[in-house]
């Protein structure tokens, strides 16, 4: 009897063993991991796991965010942008756990760029993973306009009430009036790293603000876009447009475009079985499979080049799928000292109240 029953204890803790839910709690930027929450929970299935995705909301907004919902243990896998590493005396670092990237069978195919990028790099350790990528770029809308060759384009004179520029993150507008105007993009987030000459920084951005149709906040809208003949744009809403029914395009423009990219990262709390989902989780979001649905829904650069053997030609070519020279160490946005974003803030005031 007493075999009986320790072997049948035996047999429900080992079964409840097998089929035991793990649920992860996923911080995000809204629509980056939980649209694909189903698929991962068949593919956990096929790993020997029973995983969960519980979605935190609000969506992810702001640095600090991240930063308390790691310290509370309220979310395991978040998703910083590549320059909220190093902000505020690298903070992030503290809730974070290195990667072993020995545990992502993906990891390889990620652009040689990403990987060899030190962003994310704390004492010699990593702490991300790359996810989806962009620009705040140059687009075009194919048919209207030929294709641009220089931010100056913005600046034409018959251009005026023919584009769009974002009046969210108004820094952005900073970096291109500088581009511009020849300044370098190591200068950009400290304005004492270099000359500057606010007077002309300031004059320049005046006349792109003057000459604006119209600003946009998350993305351009797409049905704004119909009449406007160029916006700029973190490629999200060339995607949305193109959807609708139109027909525009990203430029290379010489001058140079700066870049970011959204990451995926562990909380240094998350072990065991919550562990092994993350690791399962951050391989299946860097999959060929995945990163092609990525592309397909947001128009965003991807990190795996492999992706390319999925696609059309042409496809991969325009959304520069598996291209090592758009991740530039020099174009990627940099954490912002305090004096130099309140210096731009002044200025993005002045602009738009002319």
């Amino acid at each position: 009897m007493r075999l009986f029953t320790l072997s049948l204890t035996l047999t429900v803790f080992m079964s409840a063993n097998v089929w035991s839910k793990t649920i992860l709690n996923i911080l995000e930027w809204e629509g980056y991991i939980s649209p694909f929450a189903a698929e991962f929970s068949t593919y956990a299935k096929e790993k020997g796991m029973d995983v969960e995705l519980n979605i935190v909301t609000p969506y992810i907004t702001n640095p600090e965010q991240i930063f308390k919902a790691l310290r509370a243990k309220s979310a395991d896998v978040v998703t910083p942008t590549h320059n909220y590493y190093k902000m505020n005396q690298d903070k992030l670092f503290q809730v974070l756990q290195p990667i072993d990237f020995k545990r992502l069978q993906n990891y390889p195919k990620v652009l040689s760029s990403l990987r060899s990028a030190v962003y994310d790099q704390f004492n010699g350790e990593k702490y991300s993973v790359p996810q989806l990528g962009g620009s705040y770029g140059l687009a075009y809308n194919q048919d209207k306009v030929s294709p641009p060759d220089s931010w100056e384009v913005l600046w034409d004179p018959a251009n005026k009430g023919k584009y769009s520029v974002t009046d969210d993150q108004f820094e952005a507008n900073l970096y291109i009036t500088m581009l511009v105007l020849g300044y370098p993009p190591e200068t950009f987030y400290d304005v004492d790293s270099g000359p500057f000459d606010e007077e002309e920084v300031q004059a320049k951005l005046n006349q792109l603000v003057a000459n604006a149709h119209s600003f946009w906040g998350g993305m351009p809208e797409p049905q704004s876009m119909k009449t406007l003949s160029y916006a700029t744009d973190y490629w999200f809403g060339v995607a949305a447009a193109n959807s609708s029914g139109q027909n525009w395009a990203l430029a290379n423009p010489e001058e140079g475009q700066t870049v970011w990219l959204d990451t995926l990262a562990i909380g240094k709390h998350v072990e065991g079985d919550k562990l092994r989902a993350s690791y399962l989780l951050l391989d299946f979001l860097i999959s060929e499979t995945i990163q092609k649905r990525i592309l397909e829904m947001y128009g965003s650069i991807i990190v795996n080049g492999e992706t390319a053997k999925l696609l059309d030609a042409q496809v991969a070519e325009n959304g520069r799928v598996g291209d090592e020279t758009f991740f530039v160490k020099e174009m990627f946005w940099q954490p912002m000292n305090s004096r130099t974003r309140n210096i731009y803030k002044d200025m993005w005031k002045k602009a738009r109240q002319q």
